[in-house]
């Protein structure tokens, strides 16, 4: 199948640049994102028109707190984020193919399925979110913005990740200025002073805010643009790789979060963009900001939405070279009509709770990625039709998720003191989880070296 599907890769082209590649090995001769570019393209996609958010909802901590908060959930997803940066760039496979082997292929058919959707909401909320603002700036019907967001978007992601990140590239300048002008106006017209803690530091609760809205819920995705990095067997500038997206990741959230914040302070509103609905000057810049912020994240929720259901798919059929594009403009479809249809106001409990299934899902696949996989499984391996239970439905991963999942959700019925003032739920979960599925393998991985040798 591998074979056949890059024969006919190769005979297309990129189809007019359209990327194909879909779910398969990317190639060599495509694996030229430098750790900068890399960088750039996760300042960018975290950089959201939601993102200043965060400095509402850690408001009341204060502003010394907030930032505290943010730099300790940095150091919390560094690893995880540096290990799927790495795993793209020496098997260059998106992360939930690699799950293949970790969870087995139904189980990895599930979480696929899963993270389409989730993908699909998060877009329609962003778009929902930016349309809105648009609309407010320009006075203009907000269903007009959702459409034209949602096909710009659609649009950029069939061209894939090397036109996305040119687009990064070129467009972060420009977002930077636009927001760089709101804030001026923000200082310049209002009264800001430095926000103060009103409540004691909840640190678990804001840690756990923090890490579900940015860094730990982004990990997973970042193998789906590594694949495209300089390989791994070019051992430059690694440290670099490792960095770039929990670097790229929290410094948005941390700029991004002080402008929440002041704004909140100073005009009772974290959306810093509406300042310009009152100023037509400033709102054109505010606009374009939006937009780019807009844009910039949902390309990098639709795209890994796109990867994961061609993932799901691939389960029960063999792939074909216009699956990418078709999938992408069939999500994104259907995800601008959530945004006008306002379903996700409905849905946002079920958003806030993803937070307690993708830590577990990483960080036991993290485990099983360094301890296992690494050390023994070729790319077309995780291609191959299982050939045993196991193969289809890995028990001691599935096991260990549901334990960290449990925790993640009901472990603050059990100590809720401990777990909102001292410990992040969810990440608890998952370190726990990833120690269940350490004891229950450690057999198999103390004996792998073994077999490894046999195998040579």
């Amino acid at each position: 199948m591998l074979e056949q599907r890059e024969t006919d890769r190769r005979m297309s082209g990129l189809l007019g640049e359209v990327e194909t590649v879909g779910i398969l090995p990317v190639p060599d001769n495509e694996r030229t994102m430098s750790s900068g570019k890399m960088t750039i393209v996760w300042l960018m996609a975290s950089a959201s028109a939601t993102t200043p958010l965060i400095g509402s909802l850690l408001f009341h901590f204060g502003l010394t707190d907030m930032v505290l908060a943010i730099l300790l959930s940095f150091l919390i997803g560094l690893v995880p984020a540096g290990l799927f940066s790495e795993m793209g760039r020496e098997v260059p496979l998106t992360g939930l193919i690699v799950a293949r082997k970790s969870y087995g292929t139904l189980g990895a058919f599930l979480f696929s399925v899963l993270f389409s959707f989730v993908n699909m909401g998060w877009f329609g909320l962003n778009t929902a979110v930016a349309g809105e603002t648009l609309a407010a700036i320009t006075h203009m019907q907000g269903s007009l913005w959702f459409w034209i967001i949602g096909a710009v978007q659609v649009i950029l992601v069939i061209f894939g990740m090397k036109w996305l990140e040119y687009f990064y590239r070129y467009t972060s300048v420009v977002l930077l200025v636009c927001y760089a002008l709101l804030v001026y106006l923000l200082f310049s017209r209002y009264h800001v002073a430095m926000p103060h803690a009103t409540e004691a530091m909840q640190w678990g609760a804001a840690i756990t805010t923090v890490v579900t809205f940015s860094i730990l819920a982004w990990t997973y995705k970042v193998s789906t643009v590594s694949r495209f990095a300089i390989p791994a067997s070019n051992p430059k500038a690694r440290i670099a790789f490792f960095l770039s997206p929990s670097v790229g990741i929290m410094a948005s959230v941390l700029v991004m979060g002080l402008m929440g914040m002041y704004s909140q302070q100073a005009t009772g509103n974290w959306n810093l963009a509406l300042l310009g609905s009152n100023a037509p000057v400033w709102g054109v810049f505010a606009a374009v900001g939006v937009a780019l912020a807009i844009i910039h994240t949902n390309a990098m929720n639709l795209y890994p939405s796109t990867v994961d259901l061609l993932v799901a798919l691939n389960t029960f059929r063999k792939p074909s070279k216009w699956d990418q594009p078709i999938a992408t403009i069939v999500l994104g479809f259907f995800s601008t009509v959530l945004a006008i249809l306002g379903i996700l106001n409905h849905v946002q409990g079920f958003l806030d709770v993803i937070g307690d299934v993708i830590i577990p899902f990483t960080f036991i696949m993290i485990v099983d990625w360094v301890w296992v996989q690494k050390k023994k499984t070729p790319a077309s391996a995780f291609f191959e039709r299982p050939r045993t239970p196991r193969e289809w439905w890995t028990w001691p991963s599935i096991v260990s998720f549901v334990v960290g999942l449990v925790i993640s959700i009901w472990g603050g019925d059990w100590f809720p003191n401990l777990f909102s003032a001292v410990l992040p739920l969810p990440v608890v979960g998952g370190l726990v989880g990833s120690v269940v599925f350490v004891i229950w393998e450690l057999p198999r991985i103390r004996s792998l070296p073994q077999t490894i040798e046999k195998q040579q």
